[in-house]
């Protein structure tokens, strides 16, 4: 911003310390200098020029505003070029600051389309530089690298994923979590974040399932099962475990709540049969027999089926 400011101020400047005003065929000669670097795709060489030509033009009055104009419109493309033929080069350290001056200007003189592909080029930037931590698991050094691309374009879902990732691979599920749910709201904008959005849910239930594994509060394991439900509502695996750590822990209203639904996520029929155990079990603890016995009745495969029939046995007597 230092520099814009400069540049927008240059008039007073140069009238502060007495400079000789420039003439406007002058500012119009440095302006063709300019053009002819760009057309000659020197953009490198054609910033300092067209920056030149902006300071001289304000210097020159009103006169000179058109071909000022011109200049500033044309800044922000090629600090994007640059930035672009740095990056093709290998030399992404040198890219980005370029490539941040390319997003200042396009944002000053409303560039819409420069200031998207700038921002899109330095995530992908930060996503080439941060390859090698990530695929190496130096996971706080791949987040350090994908935050700050992910800072300047949150819309990059393949970044966003891998930091997402990175987060929690090293165990920061919180963090990791709020990437994957910023990746997943994407898709209410456009149709194209559908395929990440899917990624993202799968590797939300991926890791809440890690998570809930290692976590022995039973409180904060319903609530992190509960997140893979919200975005999974059928997921066996979500079901089965809920349901197991309310029967561990003889919370029985609890099992009697997500019993039926759990049973019903259940692809294996043994699977189901052991929710239908446990339910069973849970009415009987809370006195509810006619209830046991018909949840005691749908264990019909898997392990539990004789103890089912025991059970029934008993409260038939």
């Amino acid at each position: 911003m230092k520099k814009i400011k400069f540049l927008l101020a240059a008039a007073a400047v140069f009238a502060a310390t007495g400079l000789s005003a420039q003439t406007v065929g002058e500012v119009n000669t440095k302006f063709n200098e300019a053009a002819a670097l760009i057309q000659a795709k020197d953009f490198g060489a054609a910033i300092p020029v067209l920056e030149q030509t902006v300071e001289m033009g304000l210097n020159a009055g009103a006169d000179a505003s058109a071909t000022v104009q011109q200049a500033q419109k044309l800044l922000p493309t090629c600090y994007f070029q640059y930035g672009l033929s740095l990056c093709r080069a290998g030399r992404f350290e040198e890219a980005l600051p370029v490539l941040d001056s390319a997003v200042m200007y396009a944002e000053l003189f409303q560039d819409v389309k420069v200031l998207g592909n700038s921002r899109k080029l330095i995530s992908q930037t930060y996503t080439v530089m941060g390859a090698d931590a990530f695929n190496n698991q130096q996971w706080d050094k791949a987040i350090e690298i994908f935050s700050k691309g992910y800072e300047a374009n949150p819309t990059d879902t393949d970044l966003a994923l891998f930091l997402a990732e990175s987060y929690a691979a090293s165990g920061d599920y919180e963090n990791g979590m709020k990437i994957y749910k910023k990746i997943v709201e994407l898709e209410a904008r456009h149709s194209r974040y559908k395929e990440p959005a899917d990624a993202a849910r799968e590797k939300i239930v991926y890791y809440q399932m890690l998570r809930a594994a290692e976590t022995d509060d039973p409180a904060q394991v319903y609530a992190i099962l509960g997140e893979v439900l919200e975005v999974d509502p059928t997921n066996p695996a979500a079901s089965l475990m809920r349901i197991q750590v309310a029967t561990n822990n003889q919370d029985w209203a609890r099992v009697i709540e997500w019993g039926e639904a759990a049973a019903a996520a259940q692809t294996d029929p043994a699977a189901a049969s052991d929710v239908y155990f446990m339910l069973g079990a849970a009415y009987q603890n809370s006195e509810n027999k006619d209830a046991a016995i018909a949840a005691y009745r749908k264990v019909t495969a898997g392990n539990r089926a004789a103890d089912a029939k025991a059970q029934i046995a008993v409260l038939t007597k």
